[in-house]
């Protein structure tokens, strides 16, 4: 059987580095540790994009704000001016992702009263740039304060954050989708740990391990969403609302 890593490191090499920018952040995260995407699942992400012509984007987990700017600029060069919105628990990564929305965004005006209106009186700091809207906080307490009524539905919905609560997480994404809204989960393998069985996981990461299958068991079998899981990256799975 062939070695996946050879293949995936196959697959990679057909794929171009971004331009500008993106490039600068996606190394500069790399070289401090800070997770971003791989370069595989960039490329799942942007194909859906131009599938699906997601209007309104929400992603569970910024980082240093790399993924939401890839996602904006695929839209962009597609010809959509998709809003994303973006969450992030960390408040250093959330205070540099804000930087670096305001450094690229297409307008150099930040929409300061929106989030004041919107979301400081609930204790949430925001940053609003060049379509992006930043909310720092746990992302699961701030998903279940976002309304229809306020922020609508989205289109596409990509998680990316505490792998022990994806099962919350996609509760919370349903019900701030549509019909037909794509809804994408990240690192479904925990860096090949998912294939091995509870007791061959060290006990500190036997949480996680035990919750991401029941998560796969659980979407696999959720009449709401038609799903199929993918071996790109560290494994996707890709769902859509019914």
């Amino acid at each position: 059987m062939p070695d996946f890593s050879r293949i995936n490191s196959f697959l990679e090499s057909y794929i171009e580095d971004d331009a500008g920018y993106l490039q600068d952040i996606y190394d500069d995260a790399r070289k401090r540790g800070i997770p971003v995407i791989r370069k595989n699942t960039r490329e799942l992400l942007k194909l859906l994009i131009l599938i699906s012509r997601p209007e309104k984007i929400l992603e569970v987990g910024t980082a240093v704000g790399y993924s939401a700017l890839f996602m904006r600029e695929a839209a962009s060069a597609a010809g959509i001016k998709a809003k994303i919105v973006t969450l992030e628990l960390d408040p250093d990564r959330a205070a540099e992702a804000g930087r670096n929305f305001e450094d690229h965004s297409e307008s150099k005006s930040i929409a300061a009263a929106d989030c004041e209106a919107s979301d400081a009186a609930d204790g949430k700091a925001c940053v609003e740039a060049g379509r992006i809207k930043l909310l720092q906080g746990d992302a699961y307490l701030v998903m279940k304060e976002m309304t229809v009524s306020e922020y609508g539905t989205f289109d596409m919905i990509f998680i990316d954050a505490a792998k022990a609560q994806y099962k919350n997480y996609m509760d919370e994404a349903v019900r701030l989708s549509r019909k037909g809204s794509i809804i994408v989960c990240d690192n479904i393998f925990l860096d090949g740990e998912i294939l091995e069985s509870h007791f061959l996981v060290e006990k500190r990461d036997r949480t996680v391990h035990d919750r991401m299958r029941e998560f796969l068991r659980d979407i696999k079998n959720d009449e709401r969403l038609e799903t199929v899981l993918l071996s790109v990256g560290d494994g996707m799975s890709v769902s859509v609302v019914r």
